[in-house]
């Protein structure tokens, strides 16, 4: 990587202990708490059922973001049972 044209060693250091982002730090937030949310629930719900939790606790989040969180941290909620008719 140091190799690369325009990439300093000081670049670098300041690179890796650079403090997390705001984002980064909410992130990680939501992932500790989707995961806490998706443990309660018997590794049941999915990412519709656990925003909808969220959304009760204050949180303000989207499907889609609860769904990037769980595929991230690799849960996967189960599909409902159909009838065999």
């Amino acid at each position: 990587m140091l190799r690369d044209p325009g990439v300093s060693v000081s670049w670098l250091y300041k690179w890796i202990d650079r403090p997390a982002t705001p984002a980064q730090r909410r992130r990680a937030e939501l992932d500790a708490e989707v995961r806490t949310r998706f443990d309660a629930s018997q590794r049941a719900y999915g990412s519709p059922r656990i925003r909808a939790d969220l959304l009760e606790a204050g949180w303000t989040v989207s499907v889609n973001t609860v769904a990037a969180s769980m595929r991230r941290q690799g849960l996967q909620g189960r599909k409902p049972k159909r009838c065999k008719g």
